[in-house]
């Protein structure tokens, strides 16, 4: 059995649209991600894709777990989900107008053994936003459960430009890469 280590409903739409026929459930990591340190984000970030699955691997020792992590950097500073509005609001008019990073790195563990892991990076630009945007984006919750504050997929909110990398990496599970991974251990066919 292959297990998603996320609650999250665009990796688990991404995986359902790798996979195809073949079946999985999602299982949520409740690994503290703070307990990690490291001055490298995108070391940082794999380093918490891997304990979150090894965290859902400790229940499901015979299964293929899949992890992931996304971390926003701009001007060189991760910015994680916004705690309340405030920090919101900061994020979002500190994103606005300006390009930043979008890391995200995942995992493939079955028991304690590491069979994959890699770390994807796109970047992009999102246009500006007067603040009443802003507040408007922010009225509909769905700034809260997303590092930097957004999703690229709200595009009634927000307009931004993909400048290298793809969506799927934004998004929280780089589909390109995890396919190729998922081949190549046999977990998927080619058909």
């Amino acid at each position: 059995m292959i297990i998603l280590a996320s609650q999250s409903p665009r990796r688990k739409e991404i995986l359902k649209d790798i996979l195809q026929d073949v079946p999985f459930e999602g299982c949520p990591s409740f690994f503290d991600e703070r307990s990690i340190e490291d001055n490298n984000c995108y070391q940082l970030c794999l380093k918490e894709a891997v304990a979150k699955a090894k965290d859902v691997a400790a229940s499901h020792p015979q299964d293929y777990i899949i992890a992931s992590d996304t971390m926003v950097l701009y001007r060189n500073k991760e910015l994680g989900k916004p705690k309340d509005r405030q920090q919101a609001l900061e994020m979002l008019r500190a994103l606005s107008g300006d390009e930043h990073v979008v890391i995200t790195a995942y995992c493939i563990v079955k028991g304690n053994k590491i069979l994959k892991e890699r770390i994807v990076s796109a970047s992009l630009f999102i246009e500006k936003m007067a603040d009443l945007e802003i507040e408007e984006y922010i009225e509909t919750g769905s700034p809260f459960d997303k590092a930097g504050g957004y999703g690229i997929q709200d595009k009634d909110f927000i307009n931004s430009r993909i400048l290298s990398g793809d969506i799927y990496t934004i998004m929280g599970l780089p589909k390109k890469e995890l396919t190729a991974d998922l081949l190549e251990l046999g977990l998927i066919n080619n058909d």
